[in-house]
């Protein structure tokens, strides 16, 4: 009897311990929750509202230093207005272009404007009112994110192209590849990259809400 005792309990151990190591998998096997996949992303109104909002900052001047000029500042060295200090681009009957190797050939932020519109465009559809829309949320806002996608891309291509006129303009995130590249980033001329910065406006301004700011009281 003691013999059928222990067997039972070695059986019930066993049984257990197989239980215990399946839901194991099945836990491991869970998608991480720190981190997000193309396919898992970007269908959803907050999560489009978070992806705009988090590159604002880096796209256009911010107001939250005390010694920024925000963007106005943008005007310095124009016919508009003259900066406390003289631009190093002049020289005598001469604007320069840049070429020194800095952060204004980083395309990092056009990437991560063509990557939203990647993933977000086929998921709302060809037709501009979003009649074939899959993303779920409000449409009149998730109209207006995509909406300031493409002026975020537009304001991106208007600091390149008043450093440097002619510029590669491109459109959709690029494959790792040295000749995809290569042959990506062969300059437009500047009349095509003004085109292609009034085309973004263009369609920033057919797809963002028309909402008026009121001063606070």
């Amino acid at each position: 009897m003691k013999t059928v005792n222990n067997t039972m309990i070695q059986s019930l151990i066993a049984f257990l311990l197989i239980g215990g190591l399946l839901s194991c998998d099945d836990f491991l096997d869970k998608e991480p929750m720190s981190k997000v996949s193309p396919e898992t992303y970007l269908d959803d109104e907050a999560q489009l509202a978070n992806y705009a909002n988090k590159i604002y900052a880096d796209i256009l001047p911010s107001h939250s230093n005390q010694w920024s000029y925000g963007i106005f500042g943008e005007d310095n060295n124009t016919d508009n207005q003259v900066g406390v200090s003289l631009h190093d681009r002049y020289t005598n009957d001469r604007w320069k272009v840049d070429h020194s190797e800095n952060d204004n050939w980083k395309f990092e932020m056009i990437y991560r404007c063509n990557f939203f519109l990647s993933e977000v465009l086929p998921r709302y559809g060809e037709d501009i009112n979003g009649s074939g829309n899959s993303i779920t949320g409000d449409l009149a806002n998730i109209k207006h994110y995509i909406g300031e996608m493409y002026f975020l891309r537009a304001c991106e291509y208007f600091k390149r192209y008043q450093m440097f006129g002619d510029f590669p303009i491109i459109t959709e995130p690029l494959a790792d590849d040295l000749e995809t590249l290569r042959e990506a980033i062969k300059r437009s001329p500047r009349n095509e990259v003004a085109r292609f910065i009034l085309e973004d406006l263009d369609k920033a301004a057919a797809l963002m809400a028309d909402k008026k700011w009121l001063p606070p009281v």
